[in-house]
């Protein structure tokens, strides 16, 4: 696969994960409905450099795991349990309805946006299972070649997200109330790839 393919693919993967709410895209659609825009737009550019950052330590992983094949036959089993457990937690998630606070506009650009993305480590395993998915179904095949172009898409996947969240605004915050759409329908998806993955 050309470098190209395999930056399209995690920019699309990165794109769809970054949808359902969070800490993050919360943040950053309170500061674009005060019409915080460059406020918004800062804390977005942290926000996906510390996913570059995450995502990197994850696919750094991955790849030792391809490179050897002991270690990397069992972590294909975990990697799918991870898979179904973040199904099944979206398909029986209780929705509440999330508080959103009043962000001042000197902590509504980069620093913030950093604190906040660096309070989510989830996103390691997420993408340690989703990279392994992806390369079990043979639609990357990463190296030290071309792992940076992959972490490149997971970092402007997410900004392109927020950049939308950005620009939106309220009706961006219609589809948050969608709750088939952020967690339902990302259950079902994360369920079939990880019975995929044992599969394959």
């Amino acid at each position: 696969m050309t470098g190209i393919g395999v930056f399209l693919i995690a920019m699309v993967c990165s794109f769809g994960g970054s949808i359902p709410p969070g800490s993050i895209n919360l943040s950053v659609m309170q500061l674009a409905m005060q019409n915080k825009k460059a406020g918004a737009l800062t804390f977005a550019i942290a926000a996906a450099m510390v996913e570059f950052v995450y995502a990197g330590v994850a696919v750094r992983f991955q790849i030792y795991l391809t490179e050897h094949v002991e270690v990397a036959s069992w972590f294909k089993w975990i990697s799918g349990g991870v898979l179904i457990l973040l199904g099944v937690l979206n398909l029986v998630k209780k929705v509440k309805q999330v508080e959103r606070k009043e962000i001042g506009e000197k902590r509504a650009g980069f620093l913030k946006g950093m604190l906040v993305a660096l309070a989510n480590p989830l996103a390691i395993p997420f993408w340690l299972a989703v990279t392994a998915y992806l390369q079990s179904m043979n639609w990357v095949r990463l190296s030290a070649d071309n792992y940076l172009l992959y972490v490149g898409g997971v970092s402007t996947g997410t900004f392109l997200l927020l950049v939308s969240v950005i620009y939106l605004g309220s009706r961006f915050s219609s589809i948050q109330d969608n709750v088939f759409v952020l967690y339902r329908l990302p259950g079902i998806i994360f369920v079939f790839m990880g019975l995929w993955t044992f599969i394959q």
